[in-house]
């Protein structure tokens, strides 16, 4: 196995991966989230409504060369990339093993989360990069004893939480690995505390933004991640079923018993990968409790714990353990491949199972968005105004309308930065279209509008059968809209 694990290897299979995931940004259409953040970058500031800023600035930069669906995803391949490097120089200083380093590497690589989930240009992506740069950083500095790097760690902090408020969990992750071991003296001097000022520091755009708006995104997120009336196990075991789904049920079995175990011991190495994994899967598994976490929310824990698995298998010598860390990787990659190959050109027969497990297919969001825009502007050329309930939807009509069409979402729907930005104030939609999806709350009027005498319906295709139905309306003067309150 270690003849096989080495450097030229892992950056075969790492570029393999990479060649698949460019290959994948360019083919697939831009899902609801990614549009909504792209239309972020279009309109830049220094937070927003659901997130802080950072996916922004880093699609802007992106798509400074092209507006094409590979270059908004571009910094999702290129965050991986950086990863993989800080995760093999990571694992290599840690325990001085090229088998230990290039299986962290693989196992990272191999997982469904990463394969097609970190593609994806969520705020996912550039806290990804911030936080196993901090971890990386913080690392160096406790080995090298150079105080101004305690600096540079205050920066990543600040960056990830730019990137997104779950980054708060950096600062007790390192707090308690210095309290565990004899770091602590750390704790003496005031570096440590002066890191942190700074990372909040570069996190104080973000604060100003809120205070200037009624504290929205701070409220929004808490309410989003702890709102629920009852609490339940059953939450905790979705969350844990999704955490194993987009791992590998095997290395996430295997890397929380090593943590449970590794907790008890005095070898620092080992207490670091813990105290910078466990605590952010534990504090979502936790919170699960009220509201099931979604299975991507502790994403940036998995650097560390990819490097756990690893040691596990590898520190000496078992057969059991190699074996169990190949049926690992190989149910990992199974996995991706299967989910990314669907994605592209649909080869599992889901329809033959079920019509409904073929519409609800995840997989369904990479597609029907352009034609669906390409109706609006076919049926209606004079139109340049769209009102719907969604503000994914209105996201991918203004990205796929490439700027012919303004978009907006109603006041009855969900909040979003569409209820901040001032321009979408200007448009009343009398002289636009409404747009609406069946699944889509309109009002109690609601059957009125959707004959096809008073509404045009739109079936979006996926190969052979319908993933979402669609009704368009054109406004016009005195026409009472289908939206209320709108």
């Amino acid at each position: 196995m270690e003849k096989l694990l080495t450097q030229r290897n892992t950056v075969i299979l790492v570029g393999a991966l990479t060649l698949w995931r460019l290959y994948l940004s360019a083919a697939l259409q831009l899902h609801p989230d990614e549009a909504y953040y792209w239309l972020w970058s279009r309109n830049l500031d220094i937070s927003y409504f659901d997130h802080p800023p950072m996916v922004a600035y880093f699609i802007w930069l992106t798509t400074l060369v092209s507006q094409s669906e590979l270059w908004v995803r571009l910094s999702g391949t290129l965050v991986f990339l950086a990863a993989s490097g800080l995760l093999w120089r990571l694992a290599l200083q840690l325990f001085g093993s090229v088998a230990i380093a290039a299986s962290s590497v693989i196992l990272l690589n191999a997982y469904p989360l990463t394969t097609l989930g970190l593609m994806v240009t969520t705020p996912d992506v550039p806290v990804f990069l911030f936080w196993s740069l901090g971890v990386y950083l913080f690392w160096q500095t406790l080995q090298s004893q150079k105080v101004g790097l305690w600096y540079l760690v205050g920066v990543c902090f600040g960056l990830a939480l730019v990137s997104k408020y779950t980054a708060i969990l950096m600062a007790p992750c390192f707090f308690l690995y210095l309290v565990l071991t004899d770091e602590r003296r750390w704790l003496k001097t005031v570096h440590p505390y002066l890191a942190l000022l700074l990372g909040f520091i570069c996190f104080l755009p973000v604060i100003y933004w809120n205070s200037q708006h009624d504290w929205v995104s701070f409220t929004f997120q808490l309410r989003n991640g702890l709102n629920s009336e009852t609490y339940s196990l059953a939450k905790v075991g979705e969350y844990v079923g999704g955490q194993m789904l987009l791992t590998n049920p095997i290395a996430w079995v295997m890397g929380m018993g090593v943590a449970l175990v590794g907790i008890f011991r005095k070898d620092k190495r080992i207490l670091f990968v813990v105290c910078t994994a466990m605590p952010v899967i534990v504090f979502f598994g936790v919170s699960s409790l009220k509201k099931a976490a979604g299975a991507n929310w502790p994403a940036f824990a998995y650097f560390s714990f990819s490097i756990l698995v690893s040691y596990y298998c590898f520190h000496r010598v078992s057969r059991l353990r190699r074996v169990l860390w190949s049926v690992a990787v190989l149910t990992s990659l199974s996995l991706s491949m299967a989910i990314t190959l669907h994605a592209r050109f649909q080869w599992l027969p889901l329809e033959s199972f079920s019509k409904g497990l073929a519409t609800v297919d995840a997989t369904n969001s990479f597609y029907g968005w352009k034609e669906l825009v390409d109706t609006l502007v076919k049926q209606y050329p004079d139109r340049h105004e769209v009102v719907t309930p969604s503000h994914q939807l209105s996201a991918e009509v203004m990205y796929y309308s490439q700027g012919s069409l303004l978009a907006r979402t109603a006041r009855i729907t969900r909040p979003s930065q569409f209820n901040l930005w001032r321009w979408t104030h200007d448009l009343d939609g009398t002289q636009g279209l409404y747009l609406w999806s069946v699944e889509d709350y309109i009002g109690a009027d609601a059957p009125s509008f959707v004959s096809p005498a008073v509404s045009l319906p739109i079936a979006v295709h996926r190969g052979r059968y319908i993933v979402r139905s669609y009704f368009l309306l054109p406004g016009h003067p005195g026409q009472t809209p289908p939206f209320p309150g709108n």
